[in-house]
C-alpha cells in the first residue's frame, strides 16, 4: 500500500512538474535570447540601485518606472500602465460621475497633454485648452512622477484645491492655474431649438452614459423636429470622445442601412471588423446636418464626424480635429494592475486613418480669438484681481456688462476689440451652466454652419 502510494505521489509530482515546465516553456517562447539578456541587465541595474544609489529607493517605484519606460519606448501616448486606483477612476468616469478637475488627458514626453477640458468643470472654468501641457502639479514636476501618482494628485477629495503649471503654444513662459476639485456629474447632452433659423442644436459633451445617451439624443432629434427644426447642428467641439459603441449607434441614427460607419484594422493593416448601419425603425435620413469640430474633438467624435462626412450625410464645419484614432486593449496584469496597449486603428468609410491626422472640415471656419496683445490685457486684469469682482457685480450678460467692461479697460489703459470682449464675457458668465442657449452673434462657427445647410 505504502509502495503504491509512494509511486502514485511520485507520478503526480512529476506530472505537475512537467505541466509547470511546459507552461514555463510557453512563456519563455515569447522572449528572445536578446530579451533574456536585457532582462538580466534590468535585474542587475535594479540591484545596484537598491544597494548602491545614494538615496534609498522604493522597489515598487523602480519597477513601475521600468514598465513605463518600456511603454514610452513605443512612441505611442495611449499605451500605458494603469495603476489599480486609476483603473477604478476610469470605471467611475464611464458612469458619468467622478471627482476631479474634468479634463481628458494624454501622457506625452514627461507631461500631460490636454485633449479637451469637459464643459462646466473646473478645468473648463480655468480656461485650459486643447494641447496645453501640464508640467507641474502642486509644485512637483510631472516628469518626476509616475502616471498613477500624477493622476492621484489631480483626483483628490471634492472641495480641495490644487495648482498646476501649464505650457501653452504661443505663450513664452509657463503659467500657473489654481483649481478646486469638484464632484463632476456630467450631463452629456443638451439641446435647444433656434426658431429664428428653424434649426435644432445638440451639444454632445462626451460619448459616455452608454445607451441612455443614445436614447436621449434620438429623443432630442424627435422633439426638435416636432418643434419645427428643418436643420440640425451637432456640436462636437471640445468633445474628447468616449465609447465606440455609442458613436456607432448615433451615426446609425442618421444613415441608411448597410453603410459603413467605421472599420478597425490591426497589425499590418489587417481588417479586424467593419461596423455598418443597421435596419431600424427610428432613423432621421432627410434632415440636413452640420457637425462642428475643433482641436478638442477626438476619438469617438472623429468617428461620428468621419462616418457622416464620408457617407455625404453631414457637412463638417470648424477646424481640424485632434487625431485620436486608435484602439486600446486594457489587459489585466498580476496583483490588480492593468496595461493599455494600442492594438488597432480606426479608419473612416473612405479608408482614411484618423490617427495622428484628425478630420479635416468641409468648411474651415476659425472662431473669433484674442490677439496676443488682447490675451496679455486679459491676463493683466486677472493678475490684478479685477475680473472676479467685475463678474460678481455683473451676473448677467447684457449690453450694460459690455459697456462697463469697456470702462474698466479704459481705466486700466488696455485695449481689447468689442467682439473679443463680448465672447469673453459671455463665456465667463455662462461657466458652470448647462442651460445657456447658444448665441449666433457670438459663435461664428455655429452661425456659418447653419447658413451652409440648405
Amino acid at each position: 500500500m505504502k509502495f503504491s502510494e509512494r509511486y502514485l505521489w511520485l507520478g503526480a509530482t512529476l506530472s505537475l512538474l512537467s505541466i509547470v515546465f511546459f507552461l514555463s516553456i510557453e512563456k519563455v517562447k515569447a522572449i528572445s535570447t536578446d530579451g533574456e539578456r536585457y532582462l538580466q541587465m534590468l535585474h542587475e541595474v535594479v540591484s545596484y540601485i537598491e544597494n548602491d544609489f545614494v538615496e534609498p529607493q522604493e522597489e515598487k517605484k523602480i519597477y513601475i518606472g521600468a514598465i513605463q519606460g518600456a511603454l514610452q519606448s513605443l512612441g505611442d501616448p495611449y499605451s500605458r500602465f494603469i495603476d489599480v486606483e486609476e483603473a477604478k477612476e476610469l470605471e467611475n468616469e464611464t458612469k458619468g460621475s467622478f471627482g476631479g478637475i474634468g479634463v481628458e488627458l494624454n501622457y506625452q514626453e514627461n507631461s500631460f497633454v490636454i485633449i479637451s477640458p469637459i464643459e462646466g468643470t473646473p478645468a473648463w472654468k480655468a480656461g485650459l485648452l486643447p494641447q496645453d501641457k501640464i508640467i507641474e502639479i502642486n509644485g512637483k514636476k510631472v516628469k518626476s512622477l509616475s502616471q498613477a501618482e500624477a493622476y492621484s494628485m489631480m483626483r483628490g477629495d471634492v472641495g480641495t484645491s490644487l495648482s498646476m503649471k501649464i505650457e501653452r503654444k504661443g505663450i513664452k513662459d509657463p503659467f500657473n492655474v489654481n483649481l478646486v476639485r469638484e464632484l463632476i456629474k456630467i450631463r452629456f447632452l443638451r439641446s435647444f431649438y433656434l426658431p429664428e433659423k428653424e434649426t435644432g442644436y445638440i451639444k454632445l459633451v462626451q460619448f459616455m452614459g452608454k445607451e441612455e445617451t443614445a436614447k436621449e439624443l434620438a429623443l432630442a432629434v424627435k422633439n426638435l423636429r416636432e418643434s419645427g427644426a428643418k436643420k440640425l447642428i451637432i456640436d462636437l467641439r471640445m468633445n474628447p470622445g468616449g465609447l465606440l459603441d455609442l458613436a456607432i449607434e448615433i451615426a446609425d441614427l442618421f444613415l441608411a442601412p448597410n453603410l459603413e460607419i467605421v472599420s478597425v484594422k490591426g497589425r499590418g493593416g489587417e481588417l479586424i471588423k467593419s461596423f455598418k448601419s443597421q435596419v431600424r425603425e427610428q432613423k432621421y435620413l432627410d434632415i440636413p446636418i452640420a457637425i462642428l469640430v475643433n482641436g478638442g474633438s477626438a476619438s469617438a467624435s472623429e468617428i461620428l464626424a468621419g462616418a457622416l462626412k464620408d457617407n455625404k450625410r453631414a457637412l463638417i464645419v470648424g477646424t481640424q480635429s485632434f487625431g485620436k484614432g486608435s484602439v486600446q486593449s486594457i489587459i489585466p496584469l498580476s496583483f490588480g494592475a492593468k496595461v493599455a496597449i494600442t492594438i488597432q486603428k480606426y479608419y473612416t468609410p473612405s479608408g482614411v486613418s484618423i490617427h495622428g491626422k484628425g478630420i479635416t472640415p468641409d468648411h474651415i471656419v476659425n472662431p473669433v480669438s484674442a490677439s496676443e496683445d488682447e490675451k496679455f490685457a486679459l491676463e493683466k486684469l486677472f493678475k490684478k484681481n479685477l475680473i472676479r469682482p467685475f463678474m460678481e457685480s455683473h451676473v448677467e450678460y447684457n449690453e450694460t456688462a459690455v459697456s462697463d467692461f469697456k470702462e474698466l479697460l479704459k481705466k486700466e489703459n488696455l485695449k481689447i476689440s468689442e467682439s473679443v470682449i463680448k465672447i469673453f464675457l459671455f463665456n465667463e458668465m455662462r461657466m458652470g451652466s448647462s442651460q445657456t442657449k447658444p448665441r449666433l452673434d457670438l459663435d461664428v462657427q455655429l452661425s456659418e454652419a447653419i447658413d451652409l445647410l440648405k
